[in-house]
């Protein structure tokens, strides 16, 4: 998915600066959302407010429908009142999909498209996208770079055995599908090879993806990275930042670079500040305004019926209302944590995990394992619950809601030591001209809030209002995919050294910073 700006058609043609062609269904979408003012996703209308109601009314649901309205009252308990004002035709409220006669799921070339939130691994601009060059005069003296480490394997909770244990009772119940019969296999295999590499480390997927970066980034600063020149590389101490700074760094001297390179001190406070913030800890535990959110999107009736789709391909009937009424007790087998019982409530977090294990999917090199999500959900139900992950990383850690700055006050530092860093390169005699830290999704999501990027960073929704993808740009797979990055290049007048340029690129493109900022010009990247 492309990043939500304009593109400058008074680019010189032939600026040197220029990337690497890779797929023609990223750029064609990264060049249709450049041109949109509106991100095309059309999956969950607007949830329309309406101020008259009153706020002591009571209500048990949210039935989402295309071109109804619908209402709730917050109140002070967050208990939510939602009503609906028209009849609900079932029938025409959720499109169909194609099931052959097997029962499986049918998969074409096409179909392998699915969506994967934050997990979607890095798509870098083509060879056709052009950067503005800078005014005539100006050089490069500095850059600053924010990453996410590269595409990895499952790193978080054990989905794999919550699934098998699912898993394992529809088979003692003979209640499995012709596709449910192969999901062990699959589970196993994907497990396998996540297991093998390691739990949360980086895939070759994303060794390749750190390397072209810093492969990019040495082709456009080339003046930069000479021999009397210092690199700053700073890591949040996990070993999957620490191997993206690695391949970042191989790329960027591939071509015989004999930059010095200066390792710091691991820093949790500025890239891994999610753990050590006591405010921000205490608002994701406890805040139930949040919370009741996430619920009530989890709750939609849209949500139930896409993880019922999912579920009866693979289990038959029967079992599924046996998830959907909870009569079913995943304790009654050995070496199951009890805190699994409590995550698996109903069908739709039986969903959520089989979703969220094969999410990161896309990062395996053998394709088999790398279309797992396409073998047990079709594109509108991968659609729905990356939206679902989207809500959760807006809430926690975007722009949440209105009022709420918790969620990326954390990041100040970090981007005071930016704003340090860029002051180092123009008043000191430092030889240091890059930073470069290498992080997480919980440092890139804060800090792209918090640099408040016009029409790219989202907007905070209303305290009665829901977070949807029609009300609100913000996407994981645009702010924080697998190696997500911001770079700052700072540019000095030849002759005048105190006349200072700067630029930003989110995943390599161009974007403007705040609408406080004056660029140079109306149509400039330059500031």
């Amino acid at each position: 998915m492309a990043l939500y700006t304009t593109i400058n058609n008074s680019l010189n043609e032939n600026s040197t600066q220029t990337y690497s062609y890779q797929s023609s269904d990223e750029i064609s979408s990264m060049r249709l959302m450049t041109l949109k003012k509106v991100l095309n996703i059309d999956i969950i209308n607007h949830i329309q407010l309406d101020e008259r109601l009153v706020r002591n009314l009571n209500v048990k649901d949210l039935i989402l429908l295309p071109n109804i309205a619908t209402t709730y009252v917050r109140q002070p308990d967050i208990k939510v009142q939602f009503e609906q004002s028209k009849k609900v035709i079932q029938n025409d409220l959720y499109p169909r999909m194609s099931i052959n006669k097997s029962n499986i799921l049918s998969v074409t070339n096409e179909d392998y498209k699915r969506h994967y939130s934050t997990k979607k691994p890095y798509a870098y601009p083509s060879e056709k996208y052009i950067l503005s060059l800078p005014p005539t005069g100006y050089k490069p003296v500095g850059v600053q770079l924010l990453a996410r480490h590269g595409s990895r394997t499952l790193s978080s909770r054990n989905y794999d055995l919550e699934t098998l244990t699912i898993w394992q009772l529809a088979k003692e119940k003979n209640m499995l599908t012709s596709l449910g019969e192969q999901l062990k296999e699959d589970i196993e295999l994907f497990m396998h090879a996540n297991n093998h590499m390691g739990r949360g480390q980086l895939t070759q997927l994303g060794k390749e993806e750190h390397f072209g970066i810093g492969m990019r980034l040495f082709n456009r600063l080339k003046s930069l990275f000479i021999s009397s020149n210092t690199i700053s590389v700073m890591t949040s101490g996990k070993k999957r930042t620490i191997d993206s700074a690695q391949e970042f760094l191989n790329g960027l001297t591939k071509s015989n670079c004999n930059i010095q390179i200066l390792n710091e001190k691991p820093n949790k406070k500025l890239l891994y500040f999610h753990r050590s913030c006591t405010n921000y800890m205490t608002f994701k535990k406890s805040d139930p305004y949040i919370k009741t959110k996430l619920k009530i999107i989890k709750n939609l009736e849209l949500t139930k019926t896409y993880a019922r789709q999912v579920l009866k391909r693979i289990y038959q009937n029967e079992f599924v209302e046996l998830l959907i009424n909870g009569n079913y007790d995943i304790n009654s087998k050995e070496n199951v944590d009890s805190n699994e019982k409590k995550f698996i409530k109903n069908e739709v977090d039986v969903v959520l995990c089989l979703y969220d294990m094969f999410s990161v999917a896309p990062a395996q090199s053998q394709s088999n394992l790398a279309n797992m999500l396409a073998k047990y959900f079709n594109h509108e139900e991968s659609k729905w619950f990356a939206y679902i992950n989207d809500a959760q990383e807006f809430y926690e850690k975007g722009p949440s809601v209105e009022g709420t700055t918790v969620t990326y006050d954390m990041a100040k530092p970090l981007l005071t030591d930016f704003f340090s860093s860029v002051d180092a390169y123009i008043e000191t005699n430092r030889n240091i001209v890059a930073n470069l830290r290498f992080a997480h999704a919980e440092t890139i999501i804060p800090i792209a809030t918090l640099l408040q990027i016009p029409d790219f960073s989202g907007n905070a929704v209303h305290p009665l209002d829901i977070y949807t993808h029609d009300n609100n740009q913000w996407r994981g797979d645009t702010i924080a995919p697998m190696a997500a990055n911001i770079q700052w290049e700072i540019y000095q007048h030849e002759n005048d050294h105190h006349q200072i340029l700067v630029r930003m690129l989110y995943n390599e493109m161009e974007v403007r910073f705040k609408q406080d900022c004056k660029p140079l010009t109306p149509d400039s990247f330059f500031l």
